[in-house]
């Protein structure tokens, strides 16, 4: 993004490429249509999308450190079972 103007102290004119949109909004690959003239879109959003991912990494963890027997039991069966994959002709 680059601001090319501004109107007052916290309102700028930027340009931005959709490419940097989409990311900022964790819309890749085309899901966002192409902007009209304007359009509005939140910027906003994507600190959202910061939290949401915040958050659900805070859930895993929790979920790892409850769970740790389970996991590392799980963890060993899926190592042992892979050497004897390789193993077997």
């Amino acid at each position: 993004m680059k601001v090319i103007g501004k109107i007052d102290s916290d309102v700028y004119i930027c340009q931005v490429s959709h490419g940097e949109i989409e990311k900022f909004l964790n819309l890749y690959y085309g899901n966002l249509k192409h902007l009209s003239v304007g359009q509005e879109i939140d910027l906003g959003k994507g600190h959202d999308y910061h939290c949401q991912i915040r958050d659900a990494m805070r859930a895993t963890r929790e979920l790892v450190e409850k769970h740790q027997p389970v996991i590392t039991a799980i963890l060993n069966g899926l190592r042992i079972e892979s050497k004897c994959s390789e193993q077997q002709p």
